[in-house]
């Protein structure tokens, strides 16, 4: 199994377990799995590179921890077919051990399907508590590149 199909699916199960728990249909959850929760970013928006389509809009950060690792997701949506590639970076500031860092997520948005950016980062790089985090993306199709406006937010590690 290459890195990045164990990531694929180390992020889609983290994602999965997000979204259950928004919908209130997880269960006792998995051992050492914190419950994930989600946590508004302020107006992240930008145009999709499709322009007919609707605006790129990241809302929210979805966020859980496990296995050593804390997950950060953030979903967008596209309705034009054949969607688009969004390279998106987390820039992320833990307020009580003043660490700080990024990651850089790509993926590609492909309708009727959300799009996701996942971002995994070790526990101890990130530290738990109290995160402040900032993210933008720059969306691309064959034609051209369009930034989004950056959003911040902060959120919390348990």
């Amino acid at each position: 199994m290459t890195r990045n199909t164990t990531f694929a699916r180390l992020a889609a199960v983290a994602l999965s377990v997000a979204a259950a728990t928004g919908l209130g249909l997880a269960g006792a959850g998995h051992a050492g799995a914190a419950p994930s929760r989600e946590y508004p970013l302020s107006t992240c928006v930008g145009l999709s590179p499709n322009v007919a389509d609707i605006p790129f809009l990241a809302r929210r950060a979805i966020v859980s921890t496990y296995g050593g690792n804390a997950y950060i997701a953030t979903d967008f949506p596209s309705l034009f077919p054949g969607g688009y590639q969004s390279t998106a970076r987390l820039d992320w500031h833990n307020t009580a051990t003043k660490k700080r860092g990024s990651k850089v997520s790509s993926t590609r948005v492909n309708p009727p399907y959300q799009g996701v950016h996942y971002f995994v980062i070790p526990l101890n790089q990130i530290g738990r508590g109290t995160v402040n985090v900032t993210f933008s993306a720059v969306n691309r199709n064959a034609l051209w590149a369009i930034p989004s406006t950056s959003c911040t937010g902060t959120i919390h590690i348990p």
